[in-house]
């Protein structure tokens, strides 16, 4: 259980967070009921309640849902929530320095781990699970299938930064795994780009910069214009989205 400092705005906007990703289907009837068991009983609850306001560092990749959470949450409390987005570990870095916030959603658990040892944060619950992709244009045009691919003279790679996002972490941990890595990052470093979130990746694989890039499958649906390659490399690898009270709540 969250201590009874963390509750309030910061566990109002949480319980509601985890029911909203768990059940996207029936997000407007999940956010009705919970907002109005957690809806102060008068008129002077009410007006303070909406006096406060909630930060939340959230990693870039899960923007869309989270943007929806908060607009349907601010919408029902009248409670601002300001929300920083980037790469999880730069997040993770702005926390440790600043010492300030509320929230912190993370795209893999290891960062989350990181924060606590570092007592930061001092409740965790996860949100769902991720698994990285190679991202192409719609149709494949370059005909790319295999991690072997990624090493072709004609093909241009986007990473995420594997000291900036969690994208990029798990991409480096399953290719050093599989024997890859080496020649992979040499061969981006010459031809393709680091970046230091997943909306990047994607955003330089639907502009034509770069040929593929490795995302999470959570980021497809938001980009129409391309798809999803699975290879048995990446399928070993997940991402653990999880979301911490932070201590300076």
């Amino acid at each position: 259980m969250i201590d009874r400092n963390a509750r309030g705005s910061a566990n109002r906007f949480l319980l509601i967070l985890i029911s909203a990703i768990a059940m996207l289907g029936v997000l407007g009837f999940v956010l009705f009921n919970l907002g109005r068991q957690s809806m102060p009983v008068t008129q002077g609850a009410k007006d303070e309640n909406s006096k406060q306001s909630l930060f939340l560092y959230c990693a870039a990749g899960i923007r869309p849902p989270v943007e929806e959470v908060a607009a349907q949450y601010e919408k029902e409390y009248g409670t601002p929530i300001q929300i920083q987005y980037g790469g999880s570990n730069t997040l993770l870095s702005q926390i440790d320095v600043g010492k300030t916030g509320d929230l912190y959603i993370a795209a893999d658990d290891n960062y989350i781990n990181l924060a606590r040892e570092k007592g930061l944060v001092k409740e965790a619950i996860p949100l769902a699970l991720m698994r990285p992709v190679l991202a192409v244009k719609k149709g494949n045009p370059k005909n790319i299938h295999a991690i072997e691919d990624l090493l072709r003279d004609d093909v241009k790679t986007a990473l995420g930064n594997p000291d900036q996002a969690a994208i990029g972490k798990t991409t480096r941990k399953l290719l050093e795994d599989s024997g890859y890595w080496d020649r992979v990052q040499g061969h981006v470093t010459k031809t393709g780009v680091f970046k230091p979130t997943v909306p990047e990746v994607a955003n330089d694989v639907k502009i034509g910069s770069v040929d593929v890039g490795v995302v999470w499958d959570s980021t497809l649906p938001l980009y129409p214009d391309l798809e999803a390659v699975r290879t048995p490399t990446l399928d070993a690898g997940t991402g653990s989205v999880m979301i911490g009270v932070l201590t300076s709540s």
